[in-house]
């Protein structure tokens, strides 16, 4: 086995012969929760009839599971809703290849039901969006039917069933499975 650092010796990674490099999940672990906590936009993922489709949308999120609102006329929702899954990206923004990171997930998008968790993420995001205010005379006792019915948008859920972190600054094209929970124990809404 050979180990090489790329950065310090905090991000050791483990090379063997016939294995990928595996990463320390010490390294990992601060990477994939600083992904989520600094990012505003996901990248969702939809296919049908042999076509796909991608749409941006900004997000909320509790440990794995991911709030946004979108129209529910829109085709990202049609698809993911009658396939039953979706895909999703987060990514850093870096203008180099070698610093690409970011997280790739497979799952599923819900609608999102009036209330506790629906009150919830929707505190959650206007915190995070503080522009959504501006769409309502008061956020007081703002609900999903507000959101509906000023801005055509419905909460959804996407739930990732699997979940990718990805690096080039460990290797070019370096993946690797993260553990669900994990991410549920340590990102809460942000």
């Amino acid at each position: 086995m050979v180990c090489f650092f790329t950065k310090s010796p905090a991000t050791s990674i483990n090379l063997s012969r016939n294995m990928a490099p595996k990463i320390n999940t010490s390294y990992m672990n601060p990477h994939v929760k600083n992904l989520i906590l600094n990012n505003q936009t996901m990248t969702l993922a939809t296919a049908s009839k042999n076509q796909a489709w991608a749409a941006p949308v900004f997000y909320v999120n509790k440990g794995a599971c991911f709030y946004f609102f979108s129209n529910p006329n829109s085709r990202h929702i049609g698809e993911a809703l009658a396939s039953g899954q979706a895909a999703c990206s987060i990514y850093a923004q870096d203008d180099s290849w070698q610093n690409l990171m970011g997280l790739q997930m497979s799952g599923k998008i819900l609608i999102v039901p009036g209330g506790m968790e629906a009150s919830k993420a929707i505190l959650a995001y206007v915190i995070k969006f503080p522009f959504v205010k501006t769409f309502f005379s008061s956020i007081r006792d703002i609900g999903l039917n507000d959101f509906s019915s000023k801005l055509h948008a419905k909460l959804y859920s996407f739930t990732p069933e699997s979940i990718f972190f990805m690096n080039n600054s460990v290797q070019f094209g370096f993946r690797e499975e993260i553990n669900r929970e994990k991410i549920n124990k340590d990102t809460l809404f942000t």
